[in-house]
């Protein structure tokens, strides 16, 4: 019931809002170095209000459910003219103007189509080194799948389509926030589909997803995604994955969910965001030796390491050649996958309980981050070890020293 409700919801929202996005054009940016130039090369704003809100010269608009408003003016001066009036509103929530993202660096643009056909029945690297079936063991030691609690999880990115058998029962529903809505297929060399085959692969069937896709090229714009986070949230998503992000700083919007966010591909420490949003949980990637990859992005704003090199697929490029993923884009998933399992274990633990959890289970690693490698087993036996070793006395998690006994 609560399945076919949410789907239903998400197809009518996609509608309302989203016709507009047949004449959107995400890549009419003004490449300048002028400040104004590049925070308002758009010449869009995205405002979220309490109220009916005035255009301020906007020369077209849409607007769809709860106030949500996209304004397109008719240059950069006039886009920032009316963000200051919206600054000044009491009844906004809040305005910003729209930017583009970026999916995956431009090198791989050119990754032949996903193909799916079939499971791959040879697990990943990545599937044994975060040791996810002593996890799955354990969870299912004293119970069954059907018995497990369900969790959901939203994937941001490139479009999955539902009516592939690869995935079975596993999506929920797939939607498109571009374009035509009813389009909700993969571009980009199947990204999406990428990120979903590594979170099918390392959770139990519990677990089920939602697909939002915001990228039908290389880009996406913030208002794009703003759109598709705050729809996540409305349809009560446990985790979102992000698998993708910008220099260009912003803030994320997302206050119910849990936020996994790949940290980049550009072998630096500069921040790449989403990742490096307040609470979002930032992902680095490692070979299999256990080190950085030469194009993993550090820093002590990056929470956490998975894996991220020459991850095998349950998916063919051709009939007969199995594809590799790499970079932080398949990082992420695997860490969204082992909160997907944290909280199948323990479903009352909050979301920041659901982190502390994630961070202390890590295996110590030589790297510049603020935690180590993730450990699907160590997070799931987290509680049941430390409380071993503690003569059973309850287990401190969170910062403000609050307990969760279990």
């Amino acid at each position: 019931m609560r399945n076919t409700h949410m789907t239903n919801r998400l197809k009518q929202f996609s509608k309302e809002v989203f016709e507009f996005t047949k004449h959107y054009d995400s890549r009419n940016v003004i490449e300048s170095n002028d400040s104004l130039q590049k925070d308002f090369s758009a010449c869009r704003l995205l405002v979220i209000s309490h109220s009916e809100i005035e255009k301020y010269g906007a020369i077209d608009y849409i607007f769809g459910l709860n106030k949500i408003y996209l304004l397109q003016y008719a240059n950069p001066e006039d886009a920032y003219c009316a963000y200051t009036k919206y600054l000044l509103n009491p009844d906004v929530i809040y305005v910003e103007p729209d930017k583009v993202i970026k999916l995956i660096n431009s090198a791989l643009y050119n990754q032949p189509k996903l193909a799916l056909y079939e499971i791959n029945t040879k697990h990943s690297w990545g599937y044994d080194y975060i040791k996810t079936e002593e996890a799955f063991n354990y969870i299912l030691q004293n119970k069954n799948v059907n018995e497990l609690p369900q969790i959901v999880v939203g994937i941001i990115d490139s479009g999955i389509d539902i009516n592939n058998p690869v995935f079975k029962e596993r999506l929920l529903a797939s939607h498109s926030f571009v374009g035509d809505y009813s389009d909700t297929g993969n571009s980009i060399g199947g990204h999406g589909a990428k990120v979903l085959s590594i979170l099918i692969e390392n959770t139990l069937e519990n677990v089920k997803f939602i697909s939002y896709k915001i990228f039908s090229e290389h880009d996406t714009t913030l208002a794009l995604l703003r759109l598709a986070e705050y729809q996540a949230e409305l349809d009560g998503v446990d985790i979102i994955n992000s698998s993708f992000g910008m220099l260009h700083p912003f803030e994320s919007k997302i206050e119910k969910t849990l936020h996994i966010a790949s940290a980049g591909n550009l072998k630096c420490n500069l921040p790449h965001y989403p990742a490096a949003c307040k609470d979002v949980v930032s992902v680095t990637g490692i070979t299999e030796e256990g080190i950085l990859t030469n194009t993993s992005t550090y820093g002590d704003w990056v929470c956490v390491a998975a894996p991220s090199e020459n991850i095998r697929l349950p998916h063919t490029y051709g009939l007969e050649q199995y594809g590799d993923f790499n970079g932080t884009s398949c990082a992420a998933p695997f860490v969204t996958a082992t909160c997907a399992m944290i909280k199948t274990q323990y479903p009352d633990l909050s979301n920041e309980e659901i982190k502390q959890v994630l961070f202390n289970s890590c295996t110590e690693a030589d790297m510049p981050i603020q935690h180590g490698i993730i450990n699907m087993y160590n997070a799931v036996t987290y509680f049941d070890n430390n409380i071993k070793a503690m003569d059973k006395q309850p287990v401190s998690l969170s910062e403000n020293k609050e307990t969760v006994t279990v």
